[in-house]
């Protein structure tokens, strides 16, 4: 036996793992873990929650940077929302280019705008291509994390739905954000058939009927405009309770999520789209819509070529918000009223995590607030990857921010307090994550060099010791080196 490297045990010995090697099926684990009191105890390991496209992007940066792991992932594949959680027509609207991650490119044979399944065999090519699959746990969920202490400083509880209680050195949550469906609530109830846009799969199912879409987002609109592209559907209609900023997919043949300028002040881009969209699409008000009750950027902008098109042709008819259901009556806030068959409901979902106590978190508008949109305030060990919304496609943020990721929890390795709360002396903590793309790639490395003016000059962050990491952060913290970290997203933008 030997010393645990990363002094999980407490100062007990345990047998060292390798750091890449995975815990075959965690069963008979003799040779990789310790059975204690309370659990078996994983040595120095980490548990990410989900293989979609943000747990395999953190599994990878792991997988580079030497620091074992193992993967909880609840359905058969990799793939997360891409697996099973979009409906069968469902095309990226960011593109080719913005949505793969850096270190490994989408196909240059994909077009512009990929499928579904052209998007999940990409993400099952990277797993493939960098051998993650023999770190993950399929059909595997996980039922309940606590922390060891009050901060997480000793590591995690992990329960698994099969009973079993694992220690882990730390825990990185990337379930995603896209399953926990949101119901609006509205007086009375509607007797036709009703199912949330995280159902949908295609129009075929609404054949012969009346079909209402309940809310305006992208998923929304895109449903709306496959319906009314179904001729055997009766009639299409999308009930709006605000308006939205309406961009088309491409401008000048360019999709819209290439054309972010970061060098240009976010004031004066915000006043070139609308200028553009002014021209382009003209007011809401011609289409029977609404005007957008908020500034462009602040929430997402609908990126959608087709709705406006088919409503100025009749194939969609725009409503205003319900006032009341009765039956398979629907009557709307002008006084109008109509019958539907059907009622699908694009509203959303809640961000939630099942598996931690919901006080362990402060909330603010339904998101958790985060420092870094990462880490917990005053907890350890606890790391929360995969809320940021970009306004382009987000594979290139998972890249840099899962690298980050990985020298976050080796500095803290070497800390006996939170580096959360270190950090969030430059960036305070946020409940905001609709971010521009290229200005929060920038924050990360601002970040990333931030950290490594803690560590002793010429040193990895391995190298850090306690003493040297927790003097230099006090120190720097309260002082700063001339320069204050803008928080990722809020680099003079959101």
């Amino acid at each position: 036996m030997s010393q645990c490297a990363r002094g999980v045990c407490g100062g007990e010995s345990c047998l060292t793992l390798g750091p890449t090697e995975p815990v075959k099926g965690l069963t008979g684990t003799v040779q990789q873990a310790v059975t204690t009191k309370g659990g078996t105890r994983m040595a120095s390991r980490y548990c990410i929650i989900g293989a979609g496209y943000s747990g395999l992007g953190i599994a990878r940066a792991f997988q580079d940077a030497g620091i074992a792991f193992d993967i909880f992932e609840q359905n058969e594949d990799v793939g997360g929302n891409w697996l099973n959680g979009v409906y069968d027509a469902t095309h990226i609207i960011s593109s080719r280019n913005s949505t793969g991650y850096e270190e490994y490119p989408m196909p240059a044979s994909y077009p512009d705008f990929p499928s579904r399944q052209q998007v999940l065999d990409y993400l099952r090519a990277y797993a493939d291509h960098y051998g993650l699959r023999r770190y993950i746990q399929f059909r595997r969920r996980v039922e309940r994390i606590e922390p060891l202490d009050p901060r997480g400083l000793s590591g995690w509880h992990v329960t698994l739905d099969d009973g079993r209680r694992l220690e882990y050195r730390g825990v990185i949550v990337a379930n995603g954000h896209h399953w926990d469906r949101r119901y609006p609530s509205y007086p009375g109830s509607f007797s036709g058939k009703a199912l949330h846009s995280k159902d949908y799969k295609n129009a075929n199912d609404f054949e012969g009927e009346r079909v209402l879409v309940v809310g305006a987002g992208n998923s929304g609109c895109d449903i709306a405009v496959e319906a009314a592209l179904c001729k055997r559907i009766k009639q299409v209609a999308i009930s709006m309770r605000r308006g939205y900023y309406f961009l088309p997919k491409t401008i000048a043949g360019i999709p819209v999520a290439e054309m972010e300028m970061p060098w240009m002040p976010l004031w004066l881009q915000k006043l070139i789209i609308k200028a553009a969209l002014a021209l382009i699409v003209g007011p809401n008000s011609r289409y029977g819509l609404p005007k957008p009750d908020h500034d462009l950027f602040d929430r997402h902008p609908i990126v959608n070529s087709q709705l406006l098109y088919f409503i100025r042709h009749g194939l969609i008819t725009p409503k205003p918000d319900i006032a009341r259901l009765d039956g398979k009556q629907v009557q709307f806030v002008d006084g109008s009223s109509q019958e539907f068959d059907t009622i699908v409901w694009a509203t959303g979902f809640n961000v939630s995590f099942p598996f931690l106590d919901h006080q362990l978190f402060t909330w603010e508008h339904g998101y958790p607030r985060l420092v870094a949109h990462l880490m917990v305030p005053d907890l350890a060990n606890l790391y929360i990857f995969g809320l940021l919304q970009p306004r382009g496609g987000a594979g290139p943020l998972i890249s840099r921010g899962a690298r980050l990721l990985a020298e976050l929890i080796q500095y803290q390795e070497r800390l006996e307090v939170p580096i959360a709360n270190l950090i969030a002396r430059w960036e305070p903590p946020s409940a905001r994550y609709l971010v521009g793309v290229q200005e929060t790639m920038r924050s990360i490395e601002r970040l990333r060099r931030r950290l490594r003016r803690l560590a002793p000059r010429g040193s990895q962050p391995g190298g850090l010791s306690r003493d040297q990491s927790q003097s230099r952060a006090a120190s720097e913290a309260t002082s700063g080196p001339g320069y204050a970290v803008p928080a990722a997203g809020h680099a003079s933008q959101s």
